[in-house]
């Protein structure tokens, strides 16, 4: 490599340190400006919210001020990202408020920015931004654009579609009950899950009529949604829904009802019920299930656990001999495995 090489291969280094360290004095330069402009839309919009909550009735402050106020600390329709940060700290404070300020609070969103950033979003071909709109519409209970997001509930992408149901759960609580029939994409245990906890997060208070009107759905994810919720609520006078689905032709629909009767302990009538259904329950470790729940939840039935040790289920057999053996049976055990020894000496002679 000769000198002329050596130099022009020296200086492209250099070209590049220099580039590098500007594009890092640039970053840090651009960092400062922008905390210190977060740092005041921060500031201002927790003026905002505080004196609108606690307005000074001989300093009213109206709307139109409030916007203003905004657009002096660049809140305005061409700076995405300042609203998009203005969105999140509209969910993170109405969060934290409840009650009559709660109140007013979803009354004030509706009157100032964003400029219908999150509503935007929705008709966006991106489902990652339609979902995260619908989502930022909900979160700020902007229930003024229901009937757009209701539109989504059958959407073929599962986080567009899930956002857009857990919207129609914010939004009207449980009158939201009653798409579950029209319902066509199946609903994932996740899913279920944050139906249920939003339900129950925004509306404590169980409406049994469209619980009710639910109960007709021939969807298998909304029986385990049911389930779930009447699980999560407590409602000991609907557990009548979860026994009649312990005999369930599907898997996972009898899996949910076992999961949701463990919560809780039923009359003696429906404790009967059960045991007559045991044997028809095919599944040999949900039977197991439900054999614990019986014995944890009931007095010793002498005639129903000699029944299933003398029954044809081999794999529970040891399940139900520990039981009675613990609990002052030991003679039916003995008599049992002898009456067993007996007949293969018989076979054995044979």
């Amino acid at each position: 490599m000769n000198e002329t090489n050596v130099s022009y291969f020296i200086g492209f280094v250099l070209s590049i340190l220099v580039i590098y360290w500007i594009s890092i004095a640039v970053s840090v330069i651009y960092r400062k400006i922008r905390v210190k402009q977060i740092s005041r839309i921060e500031h201002t919009f927790a003026d905002v919210v505080s004196r609108y909550l606690y307005n000074d009735p001989l300093n009213p402050l109206s709307i139109s001020e409030i916007n203003e106020t905004l657009k002096s600390v660049g809140i305005r329709p061409h700076n995405k990202n300042n609203i998009q940060y203005l969105i999140s700290l509209m969910i993170r404070t109405q969060r934290t408020i409840l009650g009559g300020n709660y109140i007013k609070i979803k009354k004030l969103y509706t009157q100032i920015p964003p400029y219908n950033a999150s509503f935007s979003k929705i008709s966006s071909w991106n489902w990652y931004r339609r979902a995260r709109g619908i989502r930022e519409i909900y979160e700020m209970n902007q229930s003024q654009y229901l009937d757009e997001v209701v539109k989504f509930r059958n959407h073929r992408n599962i986080f567009v579609r899930r956002e857009a149901q857990i919207a129609m759960v914010v939004f009207l609580g449980w009158e939201s009950l009653r798409f579950l029939p029209y319902l066509k994409r199946n609903m994932t245990l996740w899913q279920q899950i944050k139906i249920v906890e939003k339900l129950y997060d925004h509306y404590p208070k169980p409406e049994l009529k469209f619980l009710h009107r639910a109960y007709k759905t021939d969807k298998l994810f909304g029986k385990k949604l049911l389930m779930r919720i009447i699980r999560k609520f407590q409602l000991h006078s609907e557990t009548d829904f979860i026994l009649e689905h312990l005999i369930h032709e599907d898997y996972e629909v009898r899996e949910t009802a076992i999961y949701c009767l463990q919560t809780f302990a039923v009359s003696s009538e429906r404790m009967n019920f059960i045991k007559q259904i045991y044997e028809k329950v095919t599944d040999s470790s949900q039977q197991a299930q439900l054999l614990n729940y019986i014995f944890e939840n009931s007095d010793i039935d002498l005639d129903f656990y000699l029944q299933q040790l003398y029954g044809p289920n081999e794999e529970l057999k040891l399940n139900v001999a520990e039981i009675l053996w613990n609990n002052g049976y030991k003679e039916k055990v003995q008599e049992f495995y002898y009456q067993q020894y007996s007949k293969k000496e018989e076979l054995n002679a044979q």
